[in-house]
C-alpha cells in the first residue's frame, strides 16, 4: 500500500505505522500472465472500475479486437470449477493453486482438452447449455504456463477480452497487478472531472442552498488541478467525485485505485480498492452515488462513508469524511487520487463557512399555485412558484390531525424553498396559498430489521439490511401498474411482495410482473393466488402486470450437414429454454444472447446434421414454438451484412407505425 506514503507529508506517522501493519502479501514472480505473457499487453478495464450495481473483480486484459488467442495457466494447481453460461462470465475456468490463491479466467471461447471433452461430454448427458461444474482436485491439474483454453467474447462481455482474477482462500478479490506483472506499464495519472458539493443534513447550505452545486477542476501548469471559484458552505457537507483513470496505448476510462481527502492536512478520508470480498459487489450502490447515477448515467463515487456502507476498503476516520463547516472559518481542502500503478493527481480548493443571506422575497403572482417535492436523504424538498403573498408559508399536514407550519428558507428565481425533516413524521400532504399537494408516503423502513407494509391492494417486505439507510417508502398504483419506491434508492438485496389486481387475469399462466424503466420491460415474473401475484425484485421503481402469449421466434442463417444456426427473438418475456434435435437425438446448442445467435455444436468431427431438425424454444411466460428444418436440403447461409440490411430496413418500417419497445430480459 505505497499510497500511504503521502501521508508523510502531513505528518501521520501513526497512521502510515498502522497501513503499514496491515499491508498484504503479493508473491511477485509466483503468477505468470495468462494470456500473451512476457509481451507488452493492453487493458480494457481496471481493478475496481465502477460497473453497473458491482465493482469491478479483476482486470480485463485486450485480445487485439479479436477471439481465439490462447490462455494459460497463471501458475499450477488444479482446475476446481468450470461453467457455461449466456450471462456473467460465461464460459469460465476457476484454478486453486498450491498457496491457497484462486485464479479465474472468465468470457472464454473455448476450453481446451482434455476440459473441452469433458464440459461437452456432461453437457450431453445432461442435455443442457447451462452448466455449472465442481471437478475433483486431482482430475484436472494444470502445470504454471499449461494452455487452458482460448480467449472470447462469451457471457455478458461488452467485447472480446480476457477477465482475469485472483482471489484469496477467503474469497477477497486481489488486484492482479500488486502480482508483479510486467507485461502492463502505465505512467498517466488520473483525471478529475467534476466535483460536487453535497448538504448532508436539513441545516446545511452550499451558496446559500439546500441544494448539490458542481465545480469542474482546471489542471494548472503544475500539474495542479484547482477550482476557479471557493466553496461556500456551511453546516455538514460531503463531497462526491467524478474522475477517471486513462493508460498507455488505450483510449479507455478506467476507475480509481485510491483516494484520500485532507482538510487543513488532516487526514478525513481515504479509500483504497486493493482488496474487498467478493459478496459484498451490491454495496458497490452505496460506494457511488446511485441517485445521479440513474438520473445522469454519471458513476461519483462519495468522499464520504455513508450510513449503511460495511465496505472493507477505508480507512478509520472519526468523521467518516463528513465536513462540518463553522461560519467564519476557511478550510484549505486536498484531494489525492492514484491509478493501480501510483500515478497520482492532486486537486486543491478552499472552503469558506459562509452562510450567505438568503433572499425569502418573492413577487405575489395571481397564476395557479405550482407545488413540486423531492427527497434527499431525510430532507423532504418543497418548490413552489407564483405565491400570493410576499410571506407565504406552507402547512404540512400529518398523522392524527396534527399540522405543521413552515417558513420559507429561500427563493431562488421566484420559486420559494421550504424544507422538513422527514424523521419528524411522513405528511399526508401539504397546502401553500390555497393549493394542495398530496403526498404517497406509507411508512419509514429501518435498516436493522424486518419491516412490512401491508395495503389492500400491495404489500411489501424488507428482510433485515435491505436498505442501506432509512427508506421512506412511497407507494401507489393505477390500474395494474403501481411504484414501490423510487428507482433511484439502491437495495442490497431481494425484497418479496404482492400485488393485487381487481380482477384475475384470464390467463394467469401467461400474466407476470415486469419492471418498467422508459419503454424498457424487464421480466420478473411471480406467483397467482387468486388475483394477487406475488414476486420478488432487488430494485425499487414502477412495475406492471403485462400479459404475454406469443411464443419466440426461430430464424435460420446457416443449415449445413455440419453446421445450423438461428436468431432467436421473443416480443417480451425473454427466452427460456431451447432444445435442439434430430431424429429424437439431442443436439447440443451454444446461445449468445447478446446477438441473439443459437448454433450447433458437434459431439465429435465425424458428426454429420441429417435428418429433419426440430428446434424447440420456450420463453419466461411458457409459450412454445418449434421450428424444423431438412438438414439434407442443400446448404443455406444468410450473410451478416444482409441479414443486417434487413433488420435495419425492418426497423425502418417499425418508425412509422408506432414505437418500437425495447425488452431487457433477466439473465438467469
Amino acid at each position: 500500500m505505497k499510497f500511504k506514503l503521502s501521508l508523510l507529508l502531513f505528518g501521520l506517522m501513526p497512521l502510515l505505522a498502522s497501513a503499514q501493519k496491515n499491508q498484504l502479501s503479493y508473491p511477485k514472480g509466483y503468477f505468470q500472465f495468462p494470456i500473451n505473457p512476457n509481451h507488452r499487453n493492453y487493458l480494457a478495464g481496471g481493478m475496481g472500475d465502477l460497473r453497473t450495481n458491482h465493482f469491478h473483480a479483476g482486470i480485463d486484459i485486450k485480445t487485439q479486437g479479436r477471439e481465439g488467442l490462447p490462455v494459460y495457466a497463471a501458475a499450477e494447481g488444479y482446475i476446481s470449477k468450470v461453467a457455461v453460461s449466456s450471462g456473467g462470465y460465461g464460459n469460465v475456468i476457476f484454478i486453486t493453486h498450491p498457496n491457497g490463491f484462486i485464479t479465474v479466467y472468465g468470457h472464454l471461447r473455448e476450453f481446451a482438452e482434455p476440459l473441452a471433452a469433458f464440459v461437452k461430454k456432461t453437457r450431453f448427458e445432461k442435455e443442457t447449455f447451462d452448466i455449472d461444474l465442481s471437478p475433483e482436485s486431482g482430475q484436472f491439474k494444470v502445470s504454471k504456463g499449461q494452455l487452458i483454453a482460448f480467449s472470447g467474447n462469451t457471457g455478458g462481455s461488452a467485447g472480446p477480452h480476457l477477465h482475469f482474477e485472483i482471489r484469496d482462500s477467503k474469497n477477497n478479490v486481489l488486484n492482479p497487478l500488486n502480482f508483479g506483472f510486467t507485461e502492463i506499464e502505465d505512467n498517466i495519472p488520473p483525471v478529475f472531472n467534476q466535483l460536487i458539493v453535497k448538504p448532508m443534513s436539513i441545516s446545511s447550505s452550499i451558496n446559500g442552498e439546500f441544494a448539490r452545486k458542481s465545480y469542474y477542476p482546471i489542471r494548472n501548469s503544475d500539474g495542479v488541478y484547482r477550482l476557479s471559484e471557493h466553496i461556500k458552505a456551511s453546516g455538514e457537507i460531503g463531497l462526491e467525485l467524478l474522475a477517471v483513470d486513462k493508460m498507455n496505448g488505450t483510449y479507455n476510462s478506467n476507475g480509481l485505485s485510491c483516494a484520500e481527502l485532507f482538510i487543513d492536512g488532516k487526514e478525513v478520508f481515504y479509500f483504497h480498492l486493493e482488496q474487498f470480498p467478493h459478496e459484498v459487489q451490491r454495496d458497490f450502490n452505496i460506494f457511488e452515488d446511485y441517485g445521479l447515477e440513474k438520473i445522469q448515467g454519471k458513476r461519483f463515487q462519495k468522499l464520504f462513508i455513508d450510513d449503511g456502507n460495511t465496505i472493507p476498503i477505508y480507512h478509520p476516520s472519526d468523521s467518516k469524511g463528513k465536513l462540518k463547516i463553522e461560519e467564519g472559518k476557511t478550510y484549505e481542502a486536498v484531494i489525492k487520487i492514484f491509478d493501480q500503478f501510483e500515478n497520482g493527481s492532486t486537486l486543491k480548493f478552499t472552503i469558506t463557512g459562509q452562510k450567505e443571506e438568503k433572499s425569502k422575497i418573492t413577487t405575489p403572482n395571481s397564476l395557479p399555485t405550482q407545488i413540486n417535492i423531492s427527497v434527499d436523504d431525510n430532507t423532504l424538498i418543497i418548490k413552489s412558484k407564483n405565491l400570493k403573498t410576499v410571506n407565504s408559508s406552507a402547512k404540512i399536514m400529518l398523522p392524527k390531525g396534527v399540522v405543521a407550519e413552515l417558513p420559507i428558507e429561500y427563493v431562488k428565481n421566484n420559486e420559494a424553498v421550504f424544507l422538513w425533516d422527514l424523521r419528524k413524521g411522513l405528511p399526508e400532504s401539504i397546502s401553500i396559498d390555497g393549493s394542495e399537494r398530496q403526498f404517497i408516503f406509507r411508512k419509514a423502513i429501518l435498516p436493522d430489521e424486518k419491516t412490512e407494509f401491508n395495503s389492500p391492494n400491495l404489500n411489501v417486505t424488507f428482510g433485515k439490511n435491505m436498505v442501506f439507510d432509512t427508506l421512506y417508502l412511497e407507494t401507489n398504483y393505477a390500474g395494474n401498474t403501481f411504484t414501490i419506491g423510487q428507482s433511484t434508492t439502491p437495495l442490497r438485496g431481494t425484497i418479496s411482495a404482492s400485488f393485487k389486481t381487481e380482477n384475475q387475469p384470464a390467463l394467469p399462466d401467461k400474466t407476470s410482473v415486469y419492471r418498467i424503466s422508459g419503454y424498457s420491460r424487464s421480466f420478473l415474473g411471480g406467483k397467482w393466488s387468486g388475483n394477487r401475484i406475488e414476486f420478488n425484485t432487488n430494485t425499487l421503481g414502477v412495475f406492471s402486470i403485462l400479459s404475454d402469449t406469443i411464443p419466440p421466434v426461430a430464424r435460420i442463417v446457416s443449415r449445413s450437414k455440419d453446421y445450423f444456426a438461428f436468431r432467436i427473438s421473443d416480443n417480451l418475456s425473454g427466452l427460456k429454454k431451447f432444445k435442439a434435435s434430430i431424429g429424437g437425438e439431442y443436439i447440443l446448442t451454444d446461445y449468445d444472447y447478446k446477438r441473439a445467435l443459437l448454433w450447433s455444436v458437434k459431439k465429435d468431427s465425424t458428426q454429420k446434421f441429417e435428418g429433419e431438425l426440430l428446434l424447440e424454444l420456450e420463453d419466461n411466460q411458457g409459450n412454445t414454438s418449434i421450428f424444423k428444418t431438412d438438414m439434407n436440403a442443400p446448404p443455406l447461409v444468410i450473410h451478416a451484412k444482409h441479414q443486417a440490411k434487413k433488420e435495419k430496413k425492418k426497423g425502418t418500417k417499425a418508425l412509422k407505425g408506432s414505437p418500437k419497445k425495447k425488452v431487457r430480459h433477466k439473465r438467469k
